[in-house]
């Protein structure tokens, strides 16, 4: 009852109360409402375009690393041609028969027979000049000698070693087949 009372005779008081009620309520489903997506939103389409600007910067360095590193690698790779590789087959012989005389000397290993063959590497401005050597001694002579040939200055690839029990009793021991590379620019002059 006294609900009843208190509203007929606040009437007046109420009415404007309830206008004003209504009129927040309007103005914020009109208004407020939207602009609080908007600004949403907005801060989604920030964050998005703050992480696809992360993802690009992150591209944009990858990227310029990868063009650093082949500068990196074509300049260090003409070094590699200029100061490592023999200019031409000559050189190459030279660079691979002395070391290994040498090597089978420092070791005490006996040689009986060395070969040397050229042949061009396919899609390549380099040719390849593979050797074999034909060595008899002990086993720890063998391992010194295929260690000092690995860590050589000289840049001969060692490609295969087979070892085999001397047959000759004269030689006794162990002989061993090593098979070396190495590469060289291809000349203009026919090397």
């Amino acid at each position: 009852m006294t609900l009843k009372r208190v509203l007929s005779e606040k009437r007046r008081l109420l009415w404007p109360l309830v206008i004003v009620l209504l009129a927040n309520i309007g103005v914020y489903a009109l208004v407020a409402y939207p602009l609080s997506q908007k600004v949403a939103m907005g801060e989604e389409e920030a964050n998005a375009a703050a992480a696809s600007l992360t993802s690009a910067k992150s591209e944009y360095a990858n990227a310029r690393a990868t063009v650093t590193g082949k500068t990196q690698a074509d300049t260090e790779l003409a070094k590699f041609y200029e100061d490592v590789l023999p200019p031409d087959l000559s050189s190459a012989r030279r660079m691979m028969y002395l070391p290994l005389e040498q090597l089978a000397e420092q070791t005490n290993l006996k040689g009986s027979r060395g070969t040397q063959e050229p042949a061009p590497v396919r899609d390549s401005a380099l040719h390849k000049l593979t050797g074999t050597a034909v060595l008899t001694g002990d086993y720890r002579n063998i391992r010194q000698y295929i260690h000092k040939l690995e860590t050589a200055p000289e840049f001969i690839v060692l490609e295969n070693v087979s070892l085999a029990q001397s047959e000759n009793e004269q030689a006794r021991g162990i002989t061993v087949t090593v098979q070396v590379a190495t590469y060289y620019r291809a000349g203009g002059n026919g090397n």
